[in-house]
């Protein structure tokens, strides 16, 4: 083959007619594992499973969400320690209905506060700044409704002395005051020993019960009993809320319907027949007491005792040690556990951001 004829023949084997190589033929830079069917397959087979995994997730999630909503009205279940979960849905009032504003003092006039019991102090009796006096006398302590819990059972006359109570919850600004005082430890979530920006009204949040016990004695006060804190918050008739038997969302911050804690006295149509705001909601209040049942309660003594968790789940029995009681409900509780006789046992190291307290004194001269 001369010349000429060689170089016609590679112009026509690198013309558009020439058949397409085989993928034997393919060079190193052409067969990257892009190129190849097996790594699509393998892309195609992951994003498939990821897929799946998401619509498991959600499924399960969904599952959860249904389930804590209706094991939110039940009874602390058979078993010691078992007790109903916080959090259950509430269902909304229909729209028509007014909404109480959400700054200051304001609310709609059609959204009555409770009425107030009109209390006889007693001559000489100095009130301290910001704190409400109950006078001495009988109240109905605990709760048979249908969501009532064993540990509220019976319902039982209790004759309490005159104290006082505070009309708010201790706010972020009050402990400011304190732990600046007395070098004492900032809660989680302060920057530089300060509360976090525009919160200075709002409830002191991640307190133990020693953290709430320190302050009450720099206050001059106390930790108030579970006795005067039910019976400041319901009066003497037995209500189930602070304002009456008829749960109102507009009136408490719970069941997350603002998502956060909120100025102590924002909900000024949802005040105790006292005066006292909050005892419905915003945070669950650290009360004095041992964890205990009341006279007459029948339910298995067991139930009250203090346990942990061993890493298989099983409950173990704490010697030596018992829970204190937590009052009021919080921003995440529902409306159940919010009511004037819902008791929350609680580790007394235990802190939170839904955990704050309020605190008492003796009515003395």
């Amino acid at each position: 083959m001369n010349d000429a004829e060689k170089k016609m023949s590679v112009h026509e084997q690198e013309g558009s007619d020439r058949p397409p190589l085989s993928d034997d033929d393919l060079s190193l830079e052409e067969m990257t594992p892009w190129a190849l069917p097996w790594k699509a397959i393998s892309i195609t087979v992951v994003a498939l499973v990821l897929i799946a995994g998401a619509i498991q997730i959600v499924g399960l999630a969904s599952n959860r969400i249904n389930r804590l909503s209706k094991e939110s009205v039940r009874t602390h279940g058979k078993e010691p320690g078992n007790f109903r979960p916080m959090g259950g849905v509430v269902p909304r009032l229909s729209s028509n209905l007014p909404v109480v504003r959400d700054a200051n003092n304001g609310m709609l006039a059609s959204l009555a506060p409770t009425k107030q019991i009109a209390v006889q102090k007693k001559t000489g009796l100095a009130i301290p700044k910001g704190f409400v006096y109950i006078p001495p006398g009988p109240f109905l302590m605990g709760g048979e409704d249908a969501f009532a819990n064993f540990d509220e059972k019976p319902v039982h006359k209790v004759f309490l002395p005159g104290y006082f109570i505070r009309e708010t919850l201790v706010t972020n600004k009050d402990y400011k005051k304190f732990i600046d005082s007395r070098n004492y430890i900032a809660p989680p979530g302060w920057k530089n020993r300060n509360y976090p920006p525009s919160k200075g009204d709002h409830p002191v949040t991640f307190v133990s019960y020693y953290n709430a016990v320190d302050y009450s004695k720099w206050e001059g006060s106390r930790l108030c009993t579970e006795k005067e804190w039910e019976k400041a918050a319901r009066g003497t008739d037995g209500r189930m809320w602070p304002w009456g038997n008829q749960w109102d969302p507009r009136r408490a911050n719970a069941n997350y319907v603002v998502g956060d804690t909120t100025p102590v006295k924002r909900y000024s149509a949802g005040i105790s027949p006292y005066g006292l705001y909050d005892m419905a909601g915003n945070v669950f209040e650290w009360t004095r007491s041992d964890y205990a049942p009341y006279p007459g309660n029948t339910a298995n003594k067991a139930r009250y005792f203090a346990y942990k968790v061993d890493a298989t789940g099983t409950l173990e029995r704490v010697r030596g040690r018992v829970y204190k009681v937590l009052r009021g409900g919080s921003w995440k509780s529902d409306q159940y556990s919010a009511r004037t006789t819902a008791r929350n046992p609680t580790w007394p190291d235990y802190a939170s951001d839904f955990f704050g307290f309020r605190t008492c004194r003796d009515a003395s001269k």
